[in-house]
């Protein structure tokens, strides 16, 4: 299962200690939640390793993602998962003037950047995310449209992208970066 705890137990004794401390809503809206999923674990520093319960807090996905859209550089410059821009996107922009273009160009060019660094830094803060998010929020996120965001993702989750989709212990489908997917026997 690709999380940054230890193990799902670790989250779920973090989970109940939240709850516990806090209560069962969200930080941020005040929001019950409504699924069985429950709410975010977040770290208030963006740091995950840093579990000290002084720096944990319970928020909704849709608060979560908007903390993390506050928090993220707004530079738009893509970044691949190592913070390095991606060589085919910028010989791709050397070659064709994507301003110049078409209206789909143009939208291409603003928004699959800010796509990719969304999902590239929600990851690498979160450790994994829903398909179903990566696909709205992102849309939500960025501006575009889901169907937009689907095609981004695929291109992402290929065989030569970064990231990997894969399973969580529910069966629901989640990405990944690849480094994480293989590191767990994926």
């Amino acid at each position: 299962m690709p999380r940054r705890w230890t193990s799902p137990q670790t989250r779920a004794w973090a989970y109940r200690f939240l709850v516990l401390r806090d209560g069962e809503k969200c930080r941020a809206c005040g929001s019950v939640p409504k699924n069985t999923y429950g709410l975010d674990i977040d770290h208030i520093d963006r740091n995950p390793t840093n579990t000290n319960p002084d720096n944990l807090r319970l928020l909704c996905r849709s608060c979560n993602v908007a903390e993390e859209n506050r928090k993220r550089p707004s530079d738009g410059v893509c970044v691949g998962v190592h913070g390095k821009e991606n060589p085919r996107t910028r010989i791709a922009k050397e070659a064709a003037s994507y301003s110049q273009g078409s209206p789909e160009m143009q939208a291409n060019a603003l928004f699959e950047v800010r796509y990719r660094h969304w999902l590239q830094s929600f990851i690498a803060a979160s450790g994994f995310v829903a398909r179903k998010d990566a696909v709205n929020a992102g849309a939500e996120a960025v501006g575009c449209s889901p169907a937009t965001a689907g095609r981004y993702l695929a291109k992402l989750t290929s065989l030569t992208g970064p990231l990997k989709e894969t399973k969580d212990m529910l069966g629901e489908p989640v990405i990944t970066t690849r480094e994480q997917a293989e590191g767990e026997g994926q």
